[in-house]
């Protein structure tokens, strides 16, 4: 019995293809894996639910939890965790003004609700789901010796750099959330301009620092996320070229978030709203 959610992961394709592509066409922005962000909604559906997941884009009635997909949203969805980038949503006024709220990603995605009137009485949280990483992957935090600094860069800045400073090591987004978990524990630093590179980070207490996207992707989900967690957004880094091993400052998350400070649908609620077959 799957159940019905939608998550971004448009660019995936057969490892075949993407091998293919690296060869034809190096720089067409593809996946192997997918946005371990984006893709990590998968994993946490099967934690909470012990079932698979049915990514539908173009039909409603679904469970939105992990994010940036505000844009996505269809009739008699649930908005659980997802996030608002601060575009015009106007066009899906009435969709929003009838919206489910349990959850969202933080205060700025509170504020589209509130500007459009929707009921949030029954809103539980403002916290992005990708914090309970630890309890989803049962990791085990005294495992990884630490090395050296990493970098966690926004998918679209890897085709914006062109080299890096010497002794960090690059981990792409491009990879399934256990893989990024490894790089991040093993890490002694994480730099990151992705922003589940930060919020996973975050939740498995490594200093982050956040550096600036090198494209138009919006502070504002930055900002949205750093609020919910009581944190002012730090100026980042301009360029990872810029970075100084004993001058950045980085940010932790010093108290802990996990599965008690989140609301998930039950069953039974689910299958009310043919969420869940």
């Amino acid at each position: 019995m799957p159940l019905r959610t939608y998550y971004w992961n448009t660019r995936k394709v057969p490892k075949l293809r993407f091998y293919a592509e690296r060869i034809l066409k190096p720089r067409k922005m593809i996946f192997k894996h997918g946005n371990a962000g984006d893709i990590f909604n998968e994993d946490l559906i099967k934690f909470i639910y012990k079932t698979n997941p049915l990514n539908l884009n173009k039909e409603g009635n679904r469970l939105l939890m992990v994010g940036s997909i505000m844009n996505v949203l269809l009739e008699d969805d649930i908005i659980n965790g997802i996030g608002w980038k601060g575009n015009d949503m106007s066009k899906k006024r009435d969709i929003i003004e009838k919206a489910t709220v349990y959850g969202v990603r933080g205060p700025l995605t509170k504020s589209l609700f509130e500007n459009y009137g929707t009921d949030l009485s029954n809103l539980k949280f403002e916290y992005d789901p990708g914090l309970l990483i630890k309890e989803v992957y049962n990791v085990n935090m005294e495992k990884f010796s630490e090395n050296g600094p990493i970098f966690i860069p926004h998918y679209r800045d890897l085709w914006q750099y062109k080299s890096y400073p010497k002794g960090l090591k690059v981990v792409n987004i491009d990879n399934k959330p256990e893989t990024i978990i490894k790089h991040i524990l093993k890490a002694s630093v994480v730099y990151a301009s992705s922003l589940h590179g930060i919020i996973f980070s975050h939740a498995l207490s490594k200093p982050c620092i956040f550096v600036a996207p090198q494209t138009k992707e919006p502070i504002f989900k930055y900002q949205d996320y750093f609020m919910s967690i009581g944190m002012e957004m730090p100026e980042p880094l301009a360029h990872i070229s810029k970075l100084s091993y004993t001058k950045d400052v980085s940010t932790t998350l010093d108290y802990s978030i996990g599965l008690k400070d989140f609301y998930f649908p039950d069953n039974e609620l689910l299958r009310s709203k043919n969420i869940l077959s």
